[in-house]
C-alpha cells in the first residue's frame, strides 16, 4: 500500500501485483462492481483508489481465470468434431463445383486477355506514325 497521505488504498497497479492479476482484469473488476473504488484527483489527473481488497475477489479472480481455460478448451474441442457423412460428401460436392467454375473462369480471362492483345495491336496500327522530334540547329550541324 502507497504510504502517501494524498493517495490512500490501492492503485491499480498495486492491487493488481498484490492479487496476482493483470491491471486489466482489476478494471474489468471494478467496473463489473465486484471490486469497490473510488476515483480521486491524482497528480496526473484522475485515478482510481481501492481502500479495500475483498478476500473473495481473489476467488473470483481464480475462477474466472478457470473458466476462461475451460472456454478455450471448448473452442478446441468444436474446431476438431468430425463432420458427418452426409456433410462431408455435401462438402466435397461443393469444392468439386467451384473447382469446376474457378477453371471456367480461368478460360474467360484467358480469351479476355488475348482480346485485349489483339485490339492493342490493332489500335498501334491505326494510329498514324509519330514524326520523329526536331532536331536544334546545332545538332544538325554535328
Amino acid at each position: 500500500m502507497s504510504e502517501d497521505p494524498n493517495t490512500k488504498g490501492y492503485s491499480i497497479s498495486e492491487a493488481a501485483q498484490e492479487l496476482g492479476v493483470s491491471t486489466r482484469t482489476i478494471r474489468r473488476h471494478i467496473k463489473a462492481g465486484k471490486i469497490t473504488a473510488v476515483k480521486i484527483q491524482g497528480q496526473f489527473g484522475e485515478e482510481y483508489r481501492i481502500f479495500e481488497l475483498p478476500k473473495d475477489v481473489e476467488e473470483q479472480i481464480e475462477d474466472t481465470v478457470q473458466e476462461g481455460a475451460e472456454q478455450s478448451q471448448d473452442n478446441e474441442k468444436e474446431k476438431t468434431k468430425l463432420i458427418p457423412a452426409d456433410d462431408a460428401v455435401s462438402s466435397l460436392k461443393i469444392i468439386l463445383d467451384l473447382q469446376e467454375k474457378n477453371i471456367a473462369l480461368a478460360a474467360q480471362l484467358g480469351a479476355a486477355t488475348e482480346r485485349i492483345k489483339n485490339l492493342e495491336s490493332q489500335i498501334q496500327l491505326l494510329s498514324p506514325p509519330q514524326e520523329a522530334p526536331k532536331k536544334h540547329w546545332w545538332q544538325k550541324i554535328f
